[in-house]
């Protein structure tokens, strides 16, 4: 059905054309920083909080507006590829974002 309807969106498209897979094997190798230990519920996917982050900055959202339009905008939850029924909270973006920020070889990348 999207596939029908992606010139609407163009999140989708960009998302094609970027090749994901060297970011997310960066962002895997940098995982053991963010996962202390296997207790609570699993974490989110890291490319799909990444690509979260990123449409923050775009769109100058807030976390909690981040968190709302990963909720109501068919095109940012595809863009993510978040479960429909687990979205992260504005604290859980927030904190990925901060520990992004320390962690990163392009600091500037995030401002």
């Amino acid at each position: 059905m999207i596939a029908k309807h992606i010139d609407r969106f163009p999140l989708l498209k960009l998302d094609q054309v970027i090749d994901w897979q060297p970011i997310e094997q960066y962002l895997n190798r940098q995982r053991t920083r963010y996962l202390r230990d296997h207790r609570g519920r699993p974490a989110y996917p890291l490319l799909s909080m990444f690509k979260a982050v990123l449409l923050g900055q775009w769109h100058s959202l807030s976390d909690p507006e981040l968190e709302h339009s990963l909720i109501t905008r068919i095109d940012f939850n595809l863009f993510c590829r978040f479960d429909e029924l687990s979205i992260p909270d504005y604290s859980t973006l927030c904190r990925y974002r901060n520990r992004r920020h320390k962690t990163t070889p392009c600091p500037n990348c995030w401002n």
